[in-house]
């Protein structure tokens, strides 16, 4: 397994494509002033000895000499040995509405993307719990499998958009289904898994009723997360590229507005053991969901984790600098004959 010591460092590969547009920026720019100060048969006299290809081989020589230092620096380790580990906590599956009403601006900046940050900060809560990410909106799919590598959980949140699942709708009850499925039920633990669904309506697409009942028989608790005001906000609609292009609008031409509804939301976490909160203008709504959790039963779980990790900066250091070596040493005139 391959992990990064200072996986904060990406953002400077960003500086490759700058690096090379400005190489190609210099060449274009270069041959354009020197046609304009004199003619072609002229030009070739004064640059008798310079070699256009070195002077490329060059460049080639710094950039890769760039990319590689720049892994170095993003600090890559691997594991070498997996372990089994023992540790105490709860299973916890966060279940995520993906419907266009979730990009309603009635909780800033919008209502999907604050409960991303929301559940970012509740992931750098947990301490030995297992996560994992349901999305959906007329259908559901699990996005995250249960895990213990909240890094990677991280890395799945982000991906969820209000576009990840194309058929539109609010399907809580398949949602449900789909987090009752991450579970490896055994029969015989109780109390330590959690469902937290996050979504702003009603279930329209299935018998929510059904989910409850096989939570119960499960053992599974469920909490709810309510986003959005009850006065409602019109839903923005976007773009190929991002740009917001108007509202949705109904059959008659007049704009849709979407208002928190409550009743299901209330209904799936009050008949299981759970609570149900609203998501609003306050912070930390999913810190008190965790203090809830925190007092749940936990059970041992076992899992593999990589161990041994050395760190492997050193060879893309070396290569990096033997690539900027070089290009020192390659000079870009020849020299004649008797020089």
């Amino acid at each position: 397994m391959i992990k990064f010591a200072n996986p904060e460092y990406w953002y400077f590969f960003f500086l490759m494509p700058a690096a090379i547009g400005f190489v190609l920026f210099y060449y274009w720019k270069r041959r354009i002033i020197l046609s304009e100060f004199c003619e072609e048969s002229m030009l070739q006299r004064l640059l008798v000895g310079y070699n256009k290809r070195r002077k490329i081989f060059k460049d080639v020589l710094l950039i890769a000499g760039m990319f590689f230092l720049i892994i170095a620096l993003i600090g890559p380790e691997t594991g070498t040995k997996l372990r089994l580990v023992k540790r105490r906590g709860v299973d916890i599956v966060i279940c995520f509405d993906t419907s266009l009403s979730m990009s309603a601006e009635d909780v800033s900046p919008n209502r999907l993307i604050r409960a991303k940050y929301e559940v970012d900060k509740f992931i750098d809560n947990l301490k030995g719990d297992r996560v994992g990410l349901v999305a959906f909106a007329g259908t559901s799919y699990l996005v995250c499998p249960l895990t213990l590598d909240y890094s990677a959980a991280k890395l799945f949140l982000d991906v969820i958009d209000t576009g990840v699942i194309g058929v539109q709708g609010t399907a809580i009850a398949d949602a449900l289904n789909t987090a009752f499925a991450a579970f490896k039920d055994d029969g015989r633990e109780k109390k330590s898994k959690v469902v937290i669904v996050i979504s702003d309506g009603e279930d329209h697409e299935g018998n929510v009723k059904e989910a409850i009942e096989d939570a119960k028989k499960k053992g599974i608790i469920i909490y709810s997360v309510g986003v959005g005001s009850f006065s409602g906000a019109p839903i923005p609609l976007y773009d190929e590229h991002g740009n917001r292009i108007g509202f949705k609008k109904d059959k008659s031409g007049k704009i849709v507005t979407t208002a928190l509804s409550e009743a299901t939301l209330r209904m799936i976490a009050s008949e299981t053991g759970g609570k149900y909160y609203h998501l609003g203008s306050e912070t930390n709504v999913l810190a008190r969901v965790y203090k809830d959790i925190f007092k749940l039963e936990r059970k041992e779980l076992w899992t593999h984790e990589y161990a041994g990790f050395k760190q492997k900066y050193q060879i893309f250091l070396l290569i990096g600098l033997i690539f900027v070596v070089m290009e020192m040493f390659v000079v870009e005139k020849q020299r004649k004959r008797g020089e």
